[in-house]
């Protein structure tokens, strides 16, 4: 896991498994969803390192693995152990003897990285890969928030000053910097340093990683950003879709509770207003809270959004959906107390409606999450 400039100690690696809901998302989406009113660039300085590491593999995975087909794997090797690499993005299937690698070093400084530092990290790649740990990878970017100081670029645009700077400055920036014990430039070493391309190291610049960034389904849960209107939620279809069955069988043995008798369709039940319409509105209601998932789905690219406020409103109603008597009193008293209960700054608070609050009941009943008739 990359470090900070004052960070002596290195953690073990922590496997990241998106998609994941960010830590503190809800925080960058307040209000409309609009986020925090920072730039993009000034709430990147704010990560820690660990975060810009999890920015920089998401990029790498919904960015890069998707725009470039040669990509076959992108891998997280930060923490112990890592011998110099952080985001590794594979060009070769593992059935290959040698694999062609690309690697992308996270660096999240208070200023720009400079040679000096940097040459530790250069050090690192060219000490492995002529020890025989790993190949020199096909290219090796620097990615940091930001970018790199003026003199390093200019060694980076000139591949063979920067290969000169490594080797003069061998003892004072990379010696004691490898590993724990110094690694000294020999012959052998310094041939192998001769050898390769440094033409492969390069800075990614801060915009254009944002810009990229942007195109990828983590963007808006990390960074923040306008939401488009809520789309006007979807209508009930004429007849009960199969993805409505099991909050609809729920209301259909409330119902037979209430009536006193076993009924199993709507026209079992036309002859009473108070049903058929309990019938027709909570079907509504199903469909706006429905409208609520897609929100979260196609807006915020992350379905969590939706099922951490469904469980909102699981824990929040747990005296009314647990009380007695059950049935009908039970699915009132539950649907009547979800226009009140109060919700946490959730992203997708803004946007919930009264029918979706009555709507979030169908859910939780079509879930399994609540049962209106005791069995």
């Amino acid at each position: 896991m990359t470090k900070s400039k004052n960070d002596q100690t290195v953690s073990q690696i922590e496997e990241l498994k998106p998609p994941t809901p960010w830590p503190g998302a809800n925080a960058r989406l307040l209000g409309l969803g609009v986020g925090l009113p920072i730039s993009a660039l000034d709430r990147l300085a704010n990560f820690s390192a660990a975060e810009f590491e999890r920015f920089t593999l998401e990029w790498a995975t919904d960015y890069l693995a998707v725009k470039k087909p040669d990509i076959v794997e992108v891998q997280q090797r930060g923490g112990a152990g890592d011998k110099g690499r952080d985001v590794i993005a594979w060009h070769d299937p593992s059935t290959v003897p040698v694999r062609k690698w690309t690697l992308y070093q996270c660096k999240h400084y208070g200023s720009a990285l400079g040679a000096g530092t940097a040459a530790a990290e250069i050090g690192k790649v060219l000490f492995y890969s002529h020890r025989g740990d790993y190949s020199f990878p096909e290219e090796y970017h620097f990615v940091t928030h930001k970018g790199v100081t003026s003199p390093f670029q200019d060694l980076l645009d000139k591949p063979e000053d920067l290969r000169k700077f490594i080797i003069n400055s061998w003892n004072e920036h990379c010696r004691t910097k490898i590993r724990k014990d110094p690694v000294e430039l020999t012959a052998e070493f310094k041939a192998h340093i001769e050898s390769v391309p440094f033409a492969a190291f390069r800075a990614k610049q801060p915009l254009t990683l944002l810009n990229e960034h942007s195109q990828t389904k983590y963007h808006l849960t990390v960074f923040g950003a306008p939401l488009i209107d809520r789309p006007k939620p979807p209508e009930p279809p004429s007849e009960v879709a199969p993805g409505e069955n099991e909050y609809v069988a729920q209301l259909m043995e409330a119902i037979s509770a209430d009536l006193g008798h076993t009924v199993s369709n709507l026209t079992d039940f036309l002859h009473s207003d108070k049903h058929r319409r309990l019938f027709d509105r909570s079907r509504l209601t199903f469909y706006h809270a429905e409208g609520l998932k897609e929100l979260a789905r196609d807006q915020m690219a992350d379905i969590a959004f939706f099922d951490t406020l469904l469980k909102e409103f699981h824990d929040g109603l747990y005296h009314w959906h647990t009380s007695e008597p059950d049935g009908y009193p039970r699915l009132i008293e539950t649907v009547k107390a979800s226009q009140n209960i109060q919700l946490s700054k959730h992203a997708l608070e803004p946007h919930v409606l009264p029918n979706d609050r009555e709507g979030m009941c169908h859910q939780m009943a079509n879930q399994g999450q609540v049962r209106w008739c005791d069995k």
